[in-house]
């Protein structure tokens, strides 16, 4: 595992062993950020169930303004700890949150910030995770700072969102759904 892109491409990153941490291969972590584009540049992004941190810290390498790691295992915390001190990260351009993906997301959401953010989730698969985190985006469209949400997630879910565009895609045994608030079409 490895940074694609950015100012620390190439950087190897480290991830706790055994099966509880199940990182994002780069394949995947690449097509991820060429889908989204220049979006992360700037942006808040928040990465849930971050495990080592992969996603966030590609997301800081590529001009993310701050990286929120959420993951509800200290071990996982204390792995995307060191990837972001190996990788010479600012201090204050992230922050670790010891929770529950779906309570932090409810807060967030709640808090209704109008700033820029996205949203990068790999959750466990087989549990509903992912699904479950589409849904809470759904419920709250009056949080106008949404960019897009990218969830990773095993070939047996199937993440929507209402009132937001769905684009899902596959990658082996792995499947990308990326969410977007809906653009209003043009007369």
């Amino acid at each position: 595992m490895r940074v694609t892109a950015g100012r620390w491409r190439g950087r190897k990153l480290q991830a706790p062993s055994g099966q509880q941490v199940r990182p994002t291969t780069d394949r995947v972590k690449e097509a991820v950020f060429n889908i989204l584009g220049d979006a992360v540049c700037g942006a808040l992004v928040l990465d849930l169930c971050c495990g080592s941190g992969g996603l966030g810290v590609e997301a800081l390498s590529r001009g993310a303004r701050e990286v929120v790691f959420v993951d509800s295992s200290r071990r996982a915390l204390a792995a995307a700890r060191r990837n972001l001190e190996a990788c010479g990260a600012e201090p204050s351009t992230w922050r670790l949150v010891e929770s529950d993906a779906s309570g932090w997301l409810s807060r967030h959401l709640a808090a209704g910030s109008t700033e820029p953010w996205l949203l990068l989730a790999d959750p466990p698969y087989g549990r509903g995770l992912a699904s479950g985190l589409a849904a809470l985006l759904g419920e709250d469209m009056v949080n106008p700072g949404l960019l897009a949400a990218v969830l990773e997630h095993g070939a047996e879910e199937r993440p929507e969102a209402a009132g937001l565009d769905t684009d899902c895609r596959s990658y082996g045994t792995s499947r990308v759904t990326v969410l977007r608030p809906r653009q209003e079409e043009q007369p």
